[in-house]
């Protein structure tokens, strides 16, 4: 089974900025993980930068309420980084001069042997060549 790990720029994109392109990907991963074709994954703080984001998105409470209550029904599988992958992330960070939250997602994917999302072009263009990557815009 193909799996992918999402982090909150593909998550953000479409549920915020409903960019086409990036809501058609959106719109066919999640209808195949509901489907039980594929497996889509994520670090727990995937929620914490979710929420956050769409707090600082909108001064509708109600309507941010409304988005993250939408997020949560995602279909998604959130998984613990471990203590060892976190040191991972770290060196790979420094190596690749990126953030510890991007690399996370790109160091689980690969953990999982999936494919990670994203819609960060500076992170992608840092990391494309470890692979295991995929730049949705």
């Amino acid at each position: 089974m193909k799996k992918y790990v999402t982090d909150a720029s593909f998550i953000l994109k479409s549920l915020l900025e409903k960019k086409t392109t990036v809501l058609i990907k959106f719109r066919t991963v999640f209808k195949m993980e509901s489907e039980g074709k594929i497996k889509v994954m994520a670090p727990r703080f995937l929620i914490t930068e979710v929420a956050n984001a769409i707090r600082y998105s909108t001064k509708d409470e109600k309507e941010a309420i409304m988005t993250f209550e939408d997020f949560l029904k995602l279909p998604i599988n959130f998984i613990d980084i471990t203590n060892l992958d976190y040191k991972k992330v770290i060196e790979l960070s420094y190596a690749q001069n990126t953030t510890v939250y991007d690399t996370s997602y790109h160091v689980l994917a690969k953990a999982m042997n999936a494919t990670f999302l994203t819609c960060d072009r500076d992170y992608h263009k840092k990391a494309k060549k470890l692979g295991d990557i995929e730049l949705i815009i």
